[in-house]
């Protein structure tokens, strides 16, 4: 539940790409900027600063390509100039730390360690900024950044090779998407929403990425998976699954959704979204125009509490918070059949949140699969001494999680049926 512009930072490849496994001969930046003529198949005057000499000029000629080559890929022109910024590991971790630290305001890290506490995805003494710091700016090979329009980019080293470049393609993609759809500008997204944008936008990003490297010659792919080889992703065995797992499933889950569409639907995804997860997971219900049924839970003001997130959690999220309790397959299968929910938080600075889940399955069945599920995962992860709900009435259930036990009679009076 990051900052929208946190959502913004699309970050590359993020399903291998992790901090460099040491760092490069010299702390040396490279920036290659298209300001001055617009970035198309017309190569212009650029601005470097960096190494210098001829490896600066050679990777402007490089860079003026993939310009060209992502708008063919891609099937569209920059509207505007775009700048690629080049990267050692450590500057490239100490900018995505400067955009975090201004980004994630410290009522919402608060907000997010006490709801992630109560869920039991994190420990008492984890803290969500410094969990999510390593995951963007040590779990990703690049970002482009729609506030500023700055392309960034990781050196695996100190060259800019063949996997470099194909994050540069992947973030060139992104450049596009945002200079002729609005979607990336949509920062009242939550939730399942989110999920959908971030699926939509990755995936596509990803499939060209994809036919980029597969363009490369037989020595390049050679270096391009040597390159992948030399990435430390050490650094993601810390995190928790919840948290590295809703970063990576919008890149798979888009990319296999526009497989089984098409490629030439995707533009019509960017402006005539799907209306939930459960259509990025499953095909036909997109193309059956299934659409989510309407769930409300009653206005209710908790006292001494703020609500923090009021909106739908999705068939996604759902599979992946319950994933660790019950398997990642079981979940999948829990979470299938959705039909509709509505989720809200309640949360008092970090030291208490309130989880409420209403949902109602497609039959009576997903309701009773998802009840199941969701007994485990209470049993399993939640804090001891935690209140907790559940209960069914048909295809409906009601799940209450709360910090505070002794608000738990006046959170049941409320929601339960």
């Amino acid at each position: 539940m990051a900052t929208p512009r946190i959502l913004g930072l699309l970050a590359a490849f993020a399903l291998v790409a992790a901090a460099c496994g040491g760092t490069s001969a010299a702390d040396t930046t490279t920036s290659t900027s298209t300001a001055g003529r617009p970035a198309t198949t017309t190569p212009g005057e650029t601005a470097t600063t960096g190494q210098g000499g001829a490896a600066d000029s050679e990777i402007e000629e490089r860079i003026d390509e993939l310009i060209v080559e992502a708008q063919q890929i891609r099937n569209l022109e920059f509207l505007e100039p775009v700048e690629v910024i080049l990267l050692a590991d450590a500057e490239y971790q100490a900018r995505f730390s400067e955009i975090i630290e201004e980004e994630l305001a410290e009522e919402d890290v608060q907000a997010i360690n006490a709801l992630l506490r109560v869920l039991g995805i994190i420990e008492p003494d984890d803290d969500y900024r410094q969990l999510i710091d390593t995951l963007l700016s040590s779990g990703t090979g690049g970002f482009y950044d729609p506030d500023t329009g700055e392309l960034v980019v990781r050196l695996i080293g100190d060259e800019f090779g063949p996997y470099a470049e194909s994050v540069v393609v992947h973030e060139l993609v992104h450049a596009l998407q945002d200079q002729h759809f609005a979607l990336l500008d949509n920062e009242d997204l939550e939730g399942d929403d989110a999920y959908v944008a971030q699926a939509i936008i990755e995936g596509d990003a990803l499939l060209r990425e994809a036919t980029y490297v597969q363009s490369l010659s037989l020595t390049d792919r050679a270096r391009y998976v040597a390159d992948i080889s030399s990435i430390d992703l050490s650094a993601l065995d810390t995190l928790p699954s919840y948290i590295l797992e809703s970063f990576q499933a919008a890149y798979r889950d888009g990319f296999f959704f526009h497989q089984e569409i098409g490629l030439d639907e995707i533009d019509k995804q960017f402006t005539d979204t799907p209306e939930s997860s459960e259509q990025i997971l499953e095909a036909d219900s997109y193309e059956r125009d299934e659409q989510p049924q309407e769930v409300a839970l009653p206005d209710f003001e908790l006292p001494g509490y703020e609500i923090w997130f009021d909106a739908t959690a999705g068939q996604k999220d759902l599979e992946l918070l319950l994933g660790d309790a019950v398997g990642i397959g079981d979940a999948a299968e829990a979470a299938s059949g959705w039909g509709g929910d509505a989720n809200r938080v309640y949360n008092r600075a970090d030291e208490e949140a309130v989880y409420v889940l209403s949902y109602i399955g497609d039959t009576i069945r997903d309701a009773e699969e998802l009840e199941a599920a969701f007994a485990v995962f209470i049993d399993r992860s939640v804090p001891s001494g935690a209140y907790t709900l559940l209960e069914r009435d048909g295809a409906e259930v009601l799940v209450i999680i709360a910090s505070d036990p002794a608000i738990g009679p006046q959170l049941a009076a409320t929601f339960s049926p």
